[in-house]
């Protein structure tokens, strides 16, 4: 009874107070007092998934693959071979060593050009490719888009020094969404320090939630502290305890600055029934799935092996039609 009651005064504030959904109306509320009541009422819209298993760390010697049990499911998921190659020496001839190496004149040495640093941008970069976004947010307050903030039993939310910090207090995945319009073919993007991580501690970008205050359902970009990623789909109606299919399996990549305090760009692109996941601007796969043909984002954190673990994010992006 008390569920139903919250979800009616969230429906009826939603629609009274905000615009970001209707258009907006008559009655007058400021934006900083609409940020204020939804955030509040939105603070326990956590929605945890069971535990997830993760493959082994891989050693610098070949590791077979183990089969892992996703929950929920009676497919088990096979961990990807991983293997080390020892590198190959290769002969380099050396270099004639001059004698005498005349050194340049003071003034010589001032007319001498000096090297000028150029960024190289990856051109599967979509966020240097799409132009201006659609929306942006710094995160320098949860107004700015809506966060609910505080605290409940999965997540502790809080804003400060343009961070939003964000810590798991239990070993499940927990979320929050901004109030965003929901989105169907949008390109995502998550600029995230992994903060004092360990392992499997892992965090990334939730999309097409397809029920803002039912979250219990949706994709995940998934990104651990040791340079794993994976992409699946959670589906919390599905069997008792919710059901976990994978779409990409776990992968290790050299493209995600591993370790404690690195900073990472996440990216997914989404168009119709197909999702492109990115790191740093780089593709890393692509897969397909027609089960949610729309909905909401937002972002996640799963506190692995670090008691409260918490991500520092940084920035968020999307931009509408890639």
């Amino acid at each position: 009874m008390k569920k139903s009651i919250l979800i009616l005064v969230l429906a009826s504030l939603i629609l009274a107070s905000c615009s970001t959904f209707t258009g907006g109306n008559d009655q007058t509320v400021s934006d900083e007092e609409m940020a204020t009541r939804v955030a509040q009422l939105l603070s326990t819209m956590t929605t945890p998934t069971q535990e997830i298993q993760f493959p082994a760390t891989p050693t610098p010697q070949l590791v077979l693959p183990t089969a892992t049990l996703e929950p929920a499911t009676a497919t088990p998921v096979i961990a990807d071979l991983v293997t080390t190659e020892a590198p190959t020496a290769t002969p380099t001839l050396m270099a004639d060593v001059p004698t005498a190496t005349a050194m340049p004149t003071e003034d010589q040495a001032r007319d001498l050009p000096t090297a000028t640093p150029t960024a190289t941008i990856s051109p599967s970069d979509p966020a240097a490719l799409l132009g201006t976004p659609t929306g942006v947010d710094n995160f320098d307050s949860a107004s700015a888009w809506t966060w609910p903030t505080g605290e409940d039993q999965y997540l502790r939310v809080v804003f400060s020094n343009g961070i939003m910090q964000m810590t798991g207090l239990t070993n499940f995945a927990g979320w929050r969404l901004p109030l965003i319009n929901q989105q169907v073919n949008t390109y995502i993007e998550l600029t995230a320090n992994s903060g004092a991580c360990t392992g499997k501690d892992s965090y990334g970008i939730i999309f097409r939630v397809p029920v803002f205050k039912d979250p219990t359902q949706g994709y995940l970009y998934e990104v651990t502290c040791d340079g794993y990623y994976r992409l699946w789909k959670w589906n919390g109606k599905a069997a008792t305890k919710g059901l976990a299919t994978t779409l990409i399996a776990w992968n290790q990549s050299s493209l995600i600055n591993t370790g404690a305090n690195q900073t990472n760009r996440l990216g997914v692109k989404v168009k119709d029934n197909s999702f492109t996941i990115y790191m740093n601007g780089i593709e890393l796969g692509s897969a397909s799935d027609s089960s949610f043909g729309a909905g909401f984002f937002g972002v996640f954190v799963r506190s692995a092996e670090t008691a409260n673990y918490t991500v520092n994010f940084d920035a968020m992006k999307f931009w509408e039609n890639p």
